[in-house]
C-alpha cells in the first residue's frame, strides 16, 4: 500500500541522540584523566619508593631543647619515663587486643595497607563529626613515628605505605607488632608500652589490667587531647569507644564492658618537668608542641620561645615578694601588644610541688571586666562623658531570668550623678548597670568575646565580671585593647627546628580586628583615669599607662589588668582550690595593682617612654550633660594614719561650666616611689585629668559586704577620693563633648613599633635596649 502510494519506504529521521551521547562520553573521560593520572602516579611513585628507599631503624628518644626568644636555651624537655623494651609475649593478651581493637582490628589479615580501613574511617569520622578513627594500619602508623615524618600530604601517604608494605614482606606479624608497641608516642613523654604504663599508671606494662589498657589504647591517636589529667572528658569518651570495640570484634564481655564502663581506671599525675626558670611557662610549650607535633616532641628539636628571659626574671620577682608567705595563690601573664607572644608567665608559687597552671585557671574576674561594656557604649556612638545618676542601689528590669535587677554598690556608697568617665575611676556598679542596660547584654558578650578569643555567653551580671576567664585569656582581651582594637592570639612556639636543622614549624600570627582603633583608644583613654585617680592608684608607675581593678563577691578573686603600649599585663590573686573569702580581703586595687606595678616599674626601666595614640571622640554623643551640681557642706576633718596629711583638694571630674566639688583625702608626706629614679615623669593622655600623682594607696574595706548588697559579681572597692594627691594641684576641666581630645604629652615612641619584645638582661641584670632586636 506504501508502494501504491508512490512513497516506498520513508527513510528514518536524523537525531542528534549519537552526537549528544558523543560529547557527553568526551566531557567524562576529560574529567577522569586526571584522576586516572594521579592513579598512575601514585602507583610509579609507590613503586619508586618500595625499591629505592630501606627501612627506617627503630628511634631513640632525644630531649627537646627551649630557647628564649634570643636564642637562649633554659629549658630542656626530657622524657619523663625512659624507654624500654618489652617482648610481645611477655604482655597479657587484653593489652595487644585493646590496641588492635583501637588501632587496627585486620592487623593480622591486610598486607600493610588496608582499603576498607581507609574507606571505613572516613565513614566513621563524618558520622561522630570527629576525627576519632585513621585509616593509617599499625604498619603505617609505626613507618611514620620511625621516620619522624608528620606532613600531611599526599606523598607522605604514598611513601609511608610503600614503606609498610616493603616492612610487611621482611618481618612477620608479630615482630611488627612489638616495634610498634615499643616505638610509638603515648605522649607525657613515654614512649612504647613500658613507659606509658608507668607514666599512666605507675606500674609495669605486664600487670595492666583490661581497664588500665583500654584507656591506654585510647589515647594513641592524640596522646595531648586524651590525657586522662589534661582532658578529662575526651579521655572517658575514647575509653568507652575501645571497650565497644572490643565487644564488637568479641574480644570482650559485653556484661564485663558495662562494669569497667562504670568504674574507669584513675591515672597517676604527672611528673614535674626538669627545669627551674619558666616552669610555667615551658608547661604551656609543652602543650601548644604536642598539639602541633605530637609524637616528635621528644626527637631533638631546638624549639625557639616567646619568652623574653628579663621580663621573666622580673615577673618571677614581684610574684614571690607578693605571694611568698600568704596562704592565698597568684598568677602574672605578660603579653606582646604586636605578637601576642607571650613574654612572661608565672602560674604558681612552686611547680616542683604543685603542677597546676593557675594562669589557664578559670575564675569570675569582676570589674575588670567594666571596659567591655564602656567599649560597646563607645562603639554605639556614645560618649564616656555621657552623666548617669548613681544611687546607692537600683532595680533595672528585663534581667535575664525574667526578675527584676537588683544592683548594689559596694557598702552602699552613693553618688552624686556622674560621667561615665568617672564611674570607671570609681567602679560604681549601679552606673555601670545602667549603661549595660542601654547598650544591651548582647552588645557586651559579642565585643568581649572579639577581645578574649571565644564566644562568652550574653546576660546581665556580664559586665560585673561573672563570666568566668582565665588571667591568660583576661590579658589577651586587655591586649587587643592595647593593640589599638586588633586581636592576637597568644603563643609560646615561634620556631620549630629538627635535629637535622631543617625548619619543622613557623608561627603565623592570628590577628582579625576586633574593634576599631576610635573604640580601643576611647577604653584606654578613660583607663588612663583609673590609674592616675581611681581605684588603680596603687598601679601607677609614673609614665602613661591603662588599667582596671577588680574584686569579686566575698573576696574570692582580687584582679588589676593594665597596660602601656609596649607591654600588656594581668595579675591575679585568690584561693587555689575555691573562691572563699581570702584573709584579709584583698581587693584587687591592693596587692594585685601593687604587685603590677613593681613588675611593670622593673620591665620598663630604661625603656623609652611611649604615650598612646591620642583618643577621637569628638563626634560621639552625650546622652545626658552634666547636671547643675547642689551645694554641699565642707567635711568634717579626715582621721589620717601616721605619716599622712588630711588634704582638701578639688575633684576634676567635672565639666568646664559646672564648679568643682571640695573633698578630703588623707595624702602620704613623703611621696612613694613607684619607679626608678630614672623613670620618665607622668604623662597624663586624658585632658579632663591632671598630671598630678594620685594616693599610693587606696583604703581597704574593714569588713565584708552583706550578701543582700554585694551581689555575684560586683565591686566590693572602695571608691576613692577623685582629687589628686597634690594639694597644690589646680583641677583640669574635662572637655565638653564637642572638643576634641588630645593627650598632653608628645609620644617618643609610635605604639605598636619596636616593643618590649626586644628589651633583654642588660650587663648588671637590668634590662637595656639591643639595636635591631
Amino acid at each position: 500500500r506504501q508502494a501504491g502510494r508512490g512513497g516506498g519506504r520513508r527513510p528514518p529521521r536524523r537525531t542528534g541522540r549519537p552526537r549528544r551521547r558523543w560529547l557527553r562520553r568526551s566531557i567524562l573521560l576529560l574529567l577522569l584523566f586526571p584522576a586516572v593520572l594521579l592513579v598512575f602516579a601514585g602507583v610509579v611513585l609507590f613503586f619508586y619508593f618500595f625499591n629505592s628507599i630501606p627501612l627506617p631503624e627503630s628511634i631513640g628518644s632525644r630531649p627537646t631543647e627551649i630557647l628564649d626568644s634570643t636564642g637562649r636555651e633554659f629549658a630542656t624537655l626530657q622524657p619523663e619515663y625512659q624507654r624500654e623494651d618489652i617482648a610481645l609475649d611477655a604482655l597479657p593478651p587484653h593489652v595487644t587486643q585493646a590496641v588492635l581493637a583501637a588501632e587496627d582490628a585486620n592487623f593480622y589479615t591486610h598486607r600493610g595497607v588496608s582499603l576498607p580501613g581507609i574507606f571505613r574511617a572516613a565513614l566513621s569520622n563524618v558520622v561522630r563529626g570527629e576525627i576519632s578513627q585513621g585509616g593509617s594500619t599499625i604498619s603505617q602508623q609505626y613507618v611514620k613515628t620511625v621516620t619522624a615524618d608528620d606532613e600531611r600530604t599526599a606523598l607522605r601517604k604514598v611513601r609511608e605505605a610503600a614503606l609498610a608494605v616493603k616492612l610487611e614482606q621482611q618481618y612477620s606479624k608479630d615482630e611488627i607488632l612489638g616495634f610498634y608497641l615499643n616505638t610509638i608516642y603515648f605522649g607525657r613523654g613515654a614512649y612504647g608500652i613500658q613507659a606509658a604504663a608507668r607514666a599512666y599508671f605507675g606500674k609495669d606494662a605486664a600487670e595492666l589490667d583490661v581497664g588500665e589498657a583500654a584507656m591506654i589504647a585510647g589515647i594513641i591517636p592524640a596522646p595531648s587531647r586524651y590525657d586522662p589529667r589534661d582532658n578529662p572528658e575526651a579521655a572517658q569518651s575514647r575509653y568507652r569507644y575501645v571497650l565497644d570495640r572490643m565487644v564488637d570484634d568479641d574480644l570482650l564481655d559485653p556484661v564485663d564492658a558495662g562494669r569497667l564502663r562504670a568504674m574507669p581506671p584513675q591515672t597517676v599525675a604527672r611528673e614535674a618537668v626538669r627545669f627551674n626558670e619558666a616552669p610555667f611557662f615551658v608547661d604551656l610549650v609543652r602543650r601548644e608542641l604536642e598539639e602541633k607535633l605530637g609524637d616528635q616532641l621528644y626527637t631533638g628539636l631546638r624549639v625557639t620561645t616567646t619568652l623574653n628571659m628579663g621580663v621573666q626574671s622580673h615577673a618571677r620577682q614581684a610574684y614571690t615578694a607578693a605571694f611568698a608567705g600568704i596562704e592565698p595563690h597568684g598568677a602574672l601573664v605578660a603579653l606582646d601588644p604586636g605578637t601576642g607572644g607571650v613574654l612572661a608567665l608565672v602560674g604558681g608559687k612552686n611547680y616542683a610541688t604543685d603542677q597546676v597552671n593557675l594562669a589557664l585557671a578559670q575564675r569570675q574576674p569582676g570589674s575588670t571586666f567594666k571596659p567591655f561594656t564602656l567599649a560597646a557604649w563607645i562603639e554605639q556612638g556614645k560618649s564616656p562623658e555621657s552623666y548617669f545618676d548613681a544611687p546607692a542601689e537600683i532595680t533595672l528590669p528585663e534581667a535575664d531570668n525574667g526578675a527584676d535587677w537588683e544592683v548594689h554598690n559596694y557598702e552602699g556608697a552613693s553618688y552624686e550623678p556622674m560621667s561615665l568617665r568617672e564611674a570607671t575611676h570609681r567602679s560604681v556598679n549601679t552606673v555601670y548597670a545602667q549603661v549595660q542596660t542601654e547598650v544591651g547584654a548582647q552588645a557586651t558578650a559579642a565585643l568581649a568575646s572579639r577581645a578574649v578569643g571565644r564566644e562568652l555567653p550574653a546576660h546581665s551580671s556580664l559586665v560585673l565580671g561573672t563570666t568566668e576567664v582565665s588571667p591568660l585569656e583576661l590579658a589577651e582581651a586587655y591586649n587587643t585593647f592595647a593593640a589599638g582594637g586588633v586581636h592576637r592570639e597568644p603563643f609560646t612556639v615561634r620556631e620549630v627546628r629538627n635535629a637535622a636543622g631543617e625548619v619543622r614549624y613557623t608561627h603565623e600570627t592570628t590577628e582579625n580586628r576586633a574593634f576599631s582603633e576610635q573604640v580601643a583608644h576611647g577604653v584606654t583613654d578613660v583607663l588612663q583615669g583609673v590609674v592616675n585617680r581611681g581605684t588603680g592608684a596603687a598601679a601607677a608607675i609614673g609614665r602613661p599607662s591603662a588599667g582596671k581593678t577588680g574584686t569579686t563577691q566575698d573576696y574570692g578573686d582580687a584582679w588589676f589588668a593594665g597596660y602601656v603600649p609596649q607591654l600588656t599585663a594581668v595579675v591575679w590573686m585568690g584561693n587555689r582550690d575555691d573562691r572563699q573569702t581570702m584573709a584579709g580581703e584583698p581587693t584587687g586595687g591592693g596587692l594585685p595593682a601593687e604587685t603590677w606595678r613593681d613588675f611593670m616599674a622593673a620591665t620598663l626601666e630604661g625603656v623609652d617612654v611611649a604615650a598612646f595614640p591620642p583618643p577621637s571622640m569628638s563626634d560621639l554623643i552625650v546622652t545626658r550633660a552634666s547636671p547643675t551640681p547642689t551645694p554641699t557642706e565642707t567635711a568634717t576633718e579626715l582621721q589620717c594614719a601616721e605619716g599622712e596629711v588630711a588634704v582638701t583638694a578639688t575633684s576634676p571630674e567635672t565639666t568646664s561650666e559646672t564648679a568643682s566639688e571640695p573633698a578630703q583625702v588623707c595624702v602620704a608626706t613623703t611621696p612613694t616611689a613607684s619607679a626608678s629614679p630614672s623613670a620618665s615623669p607622668t604623662v597624663s593622655a586624658s585632658p579632663s585629668e591632671t598630671a598630678s600623682q594620685a594616693p599610693s594607696e587606696q583604703p581597704e574595706p574593714t569588713s565584708s559586704p552583706e550578701p543582700s548588697e554585694s551581689p555575684t559579681g560586683e565591686e566590693p572597692e572602695v571608691p576613692p577620693p577623685t582629687v589628686t594627691a597634690s594639694p597644690t594641684a589646680a583641677p583640669t576641666p574635662a572637655p565638653t563633648a564637642t572638643e576634641t581630645l588630645e593627650p598632653t604629652a608628645e609620644p617618643t615612641e609610635p605604639a605598636g613599633g619596636e616593643g618590649i619584645r626586644d628589651v633583654i638582661p642588660a650587663p648588671g641584670g637590668l634590662p637595656g635596649r639591643v639595636p635591631g632586636g
